[in-house]
């Protein structure tokens, strides 16, 4: 084991024993948390259980089975829009919007058109990996060295040989990447289904353990999670360090924004027109009880436009959106900052973050509520869960592949650490973190609809819950889609800074 990997061992071990002396000195109570070691004992009894690994088989085959369609889709949709750049350029800011949207709207339409089975869970984690996998092959394909290509060409290579022999090889490591996410997501995807909405499964079974007061089980499973997330994690990074080579700094240059604002107009009316269509023709399959037609929630979202009480769910929404957006963009670049200029902290750390990021955040949704209550502390929780992370590794990320020109010109100068950091280290990632920022908004927005639906009773989230419950799928769709058009407008405002930033620098 290398030296960073014995300090995050005992950094981890000194967290856990930091837990367990809490919670036996009474500074955590027991009503809010137990143990770790009776989480563990009780974890070796269930595994003693049948039941209990017949809930494990089943989250395990719909993990792997969204994982394996979430790879092959999401890189045949990578390679795709690679070729069709006008496309990419289309559709960019709805792959930017993505992870924003609260998929869960679409199970009962899962439920008619696959069935009362484990197809509409396999489904919502196919939904929440195919476009990691999306973006991660782009972005390989983008940075294959100019150099590579003109050598395919020098050779008379055909276009299956340009791909098998040049392409892949050279956009494997961001391929694999896409390949973790994936496997990462779908793990995300599919025990937050279960959590809300199946009748088994690992999910469903910390869902029932918490409604039933029954806090050892819960808190068992949750360790369960935890542990199978962060040896998945551990393997997947080891596998990745493997694979990883240097492909050159290939320039991005198939994303180029060189439309013209009639092109970008006449595209997105195309998309439209084809989102619509497909929202019509699954609508007439699966009948009102499931999807509302677009008529029907436009209609209803004019008569919500009327309605005070929805404008103060929209204010609820927008407070806490906010205020999760400040501690996840501020608090997670000023820690990317101060541990990306440590290389041998960030070393450490790094891998932390990435595990603790990869545990499914909607299974923790009973911690956070025994921890804030409900209201607004415990969406506001949600949305920072979700979104500082991300935020601190991407600028992490571009500390460390700063130009070292940069930090030797600080030295040289004789920069104190301050002056460094303000002068040299944040001028120099302002692109990264507005990229970061952009990546962030949409999943802190996510995380603060998942706050309202469990640990609110106010909010757009929660009339999405309350349409859930009730089957009201107007309401549902008129929410999903005001909150899709919102994130739509802001990211796409936001990714046309990011290339403006890029180019400049």
């Amino acid at each position: 084991m290398t030296r960073a990997g014995i300090q995050r061992l005992l950094i981890t071990a000194a967290a856990v024993l930091a837990l367990e002396a809490s919670c036996r000195l009474g500074y955590v109570g027991r009503s809010t948390m137990i143990p770790p070691s009776e989480m563990l004992t009780e974890l070796i009894r269930l595994m003693g259980t049948d039941g209990f690994w017949t809930q494990i088989g089943f989250t395990l085959r719909n993990i792997l089975a969204a994982a394996v369609a979430a790879m092959v889709v999401g890189f045949a949709g990578g390679v795709t829009l690679h070729a069709l750049p006008r496309v990419r350029r289309a559709v960019e800011p709805l792959i930017a919007s993505y992870y924003a949207l609260p998929f869960f709207v679409l199970y009962p339409l899962f439920i008619v058109l696959l069935g009362m089975n484990a197809l509409p869970i396999i489904a919502m984690g196919f939904l929440y990996a195919v476009m990691a996998m999306v973006t991660a092959t782009l972005s390989g394909l983008d940075r294959i060295p100019p150099v590579l290509r003109k050598v395919g060409r020098t050779y008379r290579l055909d276009r299956f040989q340009d791909a098998l022999l040049i392409q892949l090889p050279a956009a494997g490591p961001h391929i694999f990447t896409g390949v973790k996410l994936a496997l990462s997501y779908s793990v995300t995807g599919v025990i937050g289904a279960e959590f809300i909405l199946a009748g088994s499964g690992l999910g469903y079974s910390i869902a029932f353990a918490y409604n039933n007061l029954q806090d050892r089980t819960m808190y068992a499973l949750l360790l369960f999670v935890v542990v199978f997330v962060s040896s998945l994690t551990v393997l997947l990074h080891w596998a990745e360090q493997r694979v990883r080579h240097r492909s050159g700094a290939g320039r991005v240059g198939a994303a180029r924004d060189t439309a013209g604002a009639r092109e970008k107009l006449v595209a997105a009316a195309v998309i439209a027109l084809l989102i619509l269509g497909g929202w019509q023709l699954f609508h007439g399959l699966a009948g009102d009880e499931a999807l509302a037609s677009p008529a029907v929630t436009l209609n209803r979202l004019v008569v919500l436009f009327g309605n005070p009480s929805f404008w103060e769910n929209v204010a609820e929404t927008a407070k806490a959106l906010g205020l999760s957006l400040l501690i996840s963009c501020i608090g997670g670049g000023l820690a990317g900052v101060l541990i990306g200029a440590n290389r041998a902290l960030s070393d450490v750390l790094e891998p932390l973050f990435v595990t603790l990021y990869a545990i499914p955040k909607v299974t923790l949704y009973p911690v956070i509520l025994l921890l804030f209550g409900l209201g607004m502390p415990a969406k506001v929780a949600f949305g920072t869960l979700h979104g500082f992370i991300p935020m601190m590794l991407v600028t992490m990320g571009a500390i460390r592949a700063m130009n070292p020109v940069l930090r030797r010109s600080a030295r040289a100068m004789r920069l104190s650490r301050m002056q460094t950091l303000s002068a040299i280290l944040v001028p120099a990632t302002v692109p990264e973190i507005v990229t970061g920022l952009r990546i962030s908004f949409s999943i802190t927005l996510l995380g603060v609809m998942v706050g309202e639906m469990f640990a609110s009773k106010r909010g757009l989230g929660f009339m999405i819950m309350n349409g859930i419950s009730v089957n009201d799928t107007a309401t549902m769709m008129s929410v999903t889609v005001l909150i899709g058009l919102f994130a739509l407008a802001v990211n796409s405002a936001l990714l046309a800074l990011d290339n403006r930033m890029h180019r400049a620098s």
